[in-house]
């Protein structure tokens, strides 16, 4: 079972907990690059490429739980059901597009490194 990180000395821990998570990231941007058109389950699983059902069922109701994404339930025939990001969402995701522009920068660089330095052992913390 993996450590958890301490909620009580870091309030960020939770969040950093489930940036570190690549459906989490990957639902987000997907959804908000989807903004405007309907975001159903099936558009999303067919554009995230090598995620589960089940994975992305869990990350949506987890970021339903936490805020980030709403679900609108139509009760039309046929019922379906669309995603969106929450203000809560499209915040986090306008914070964390410096980061994301930073590894676009220096991708590059990073993988050059890393290649460079492949026989070094790297310390997990």
């Amino acid at each position: 079972m993996a450590k958890k990180l301490d909620y009580n000395y870091c309030k960020a821990a939770y969040i950093l907990e489930w940036m570190g998570n690549k459906w989490i990231m990957a639902t987000l941007l997907q959804i908000s690059e989807m903004s405007g058109e309907q975001c159903r389950f099936g558009d999303l699983f067919r554009s995230i490429p090598q995620v589960s059902e089940k994975m992305l069922v869990s990350t949506l109701k987890q970021l339903e739980h936490d805020g980030l994404v709403s679900r609108t339930v139509y009760k039309e025939q046929p019922p379906h059901v669309e995603y969106s990001l929450t203000p809560l969402g499209e915040s986090f995701l306008r914070e964390i597009s410096y980061v994301m522009e930073w590894g676009q920068i220096h991708h590059n660089e990073v993988m050059q490194n890393r290649e460079k330095n492949m026989s070094v052992p790297v310390c997990v913390f």
